[in-house]
């Protein structure tokens, strides 16, 4: 049970992250647009062609692994930037609250995507992706819940699909229902988000 203290202490840091949302928009402005870029690239017939030829059996978990990684280390990279700026701690009691929310369908989302034959991989990951912007509702701007439904909602969709066809929807392949979600979705995103990026790093709504 939480002590007064605790409680107050969690109050705080709730509400910092909560102040900081604007902050946040335009920091996950660029990423989505980083993301998307990576999802188009690893989805390409050359890249593909070289995984394929290393990494056989593996290479499509591989790639999109590395898409991920790629849009989460330059998400990293500016928010040190931000916290540098701002002359803020980069790992800070609000870090550490966002890390907690992420880390349950981050960790789901990984044992699925490793495990699961192709034709469930992309409902998984769009699920699982989406729980994770949705679990940094409480502290992240709306736009970020908007895009967590998108990846749940569509990821749903292709998994029920999946199930009852063995097949995705509209005969689509693995990599090309990943360029339409995880491709495409941030695209959307960052071209939704851009123009309100100036005005949040200026810390107005």
């Amino acid at each position: 049970m939480q002590t007064a203290t605790e409680a107050e202490e969690h109050l705080r840091v709730i509400r910092s992250l909560m102040e900081k949302a604007t902050i946040y928009r335009a920091v996950s402005a660029p990423t989505a647009l980083a993301g998307g870029i990576a999802g188009v690239i690893v989805g390409t017939a050359p890249v593909q062609g070289f995984f394929n030829q290393h990494f056989p059996g593996t290479s499509f978990q591989i790639r999109w692994l590395l898409a991920l990684f790629v849009t989460l280390a330059i998400n990293g990279l500016l928010i040190l930037r931000e916290a540098q700026r701002r002359g803020d701690p980069v790992v800070s009691p609000g870090m550490r609250t966002a890390f907690r929310a992420l880390l349950p369908p981050v960790l789901c989302g990984g044992v699925f995507f490793a495990l699961l034959p192709g034709t469930y991989v992309p409902a998984f990951l769009a699920i699982f992706y989406g729980l994770g912007l949705l679990a940094t509702a409480h502290f992240a701007p709306k736009s970020i819940a908007w895009l967590g439904w998108s990846f749940l909602v569509a990821g749903l969709v292709t998994f029920i699909f999946s199930l009852l066809t063995n097949r995705l929807p509209g005969g689509l392949t693995p990599d090309l229902t990943m360029l339409a979600t995880f491709g495409g979705f941030h695209f959307i995103y960052a071209a939704c988000t851009w123009p309100r990026r100036a005005s949040s790093a200026r810390g107005t709504p």
